[in-house]
């Protein structure tokens, strides 16, 4: 096994943040990447602290075979990742990159009044001004077509702002 590799485990739901604490606290290098987003929620902005990989969480054992059950039965995880009797390794360089990413600036949702770019469907490339959120991940926006304002209704994951 490679000295410097990282394991994936992987978590029971939403206790990522635990299995990370409970495997600190038993000496292990551990790491759960987090992205703070802006999310809509009942009408009004919040940001939100979410885990990149949800249900998964990284750690860095000093010799895997040794701690494996250890590993396993840490509260808040539920079991090694492993395909049959392989378990894949991640490089260090990898999580390195990954903690990296945490220090990026936070995703923000777009707001009511911004110009955005429709990147998918039949109005790819058009510009658009959103008029109305709806939910967490979709918005009305309002759009030059045919010399006419038309309301469409898009996912935010279609938009570009």
């Amino acid at each position: 096994m490679d000295s410097d590799a990282w394991y994936v485990l992987k978590t029971k739901p939403k206790q990522e943040i635990r299995a990370v604490q409970n495997l600190e606290n038993q000496g292990f290098e551990a790491y759960c990447p987090k992205l703070t987003v802006e999310k809509i929620q009942r009408g009004s902005r919040k940001k939100v602290v979410e885990a990149m990989f949800p249900g998964y969480v990284f750690v860095h054992p000093d010799d895997l075979m040794e701690q494996f059950y250890k590993l396993r039965s840490t509260y808040g995880v539920a079991s090694v990742l492993r395909f049959g009797d392989n378990i894949p390794q991640i490089p260090g360089t990898f999580i390195e990159q990954l903690k990296q990413l945490d220090n990026r600036p936070e995703e923000q949702a777009p707001a009511v009044g911004d110009e955005v770019e429709i990147k998918a469907g039949p109005f790819k490339g058009f510009m658009a001004k959103i008029i109305k959120l709806d939910g967490e991940s979709r918005c009305f926006v309002m759009l030059d077509w045919m010399q006419k304002q038309v309301t469409a209704h898009f996912s935010y994951r279609d938009l570009a702002l």
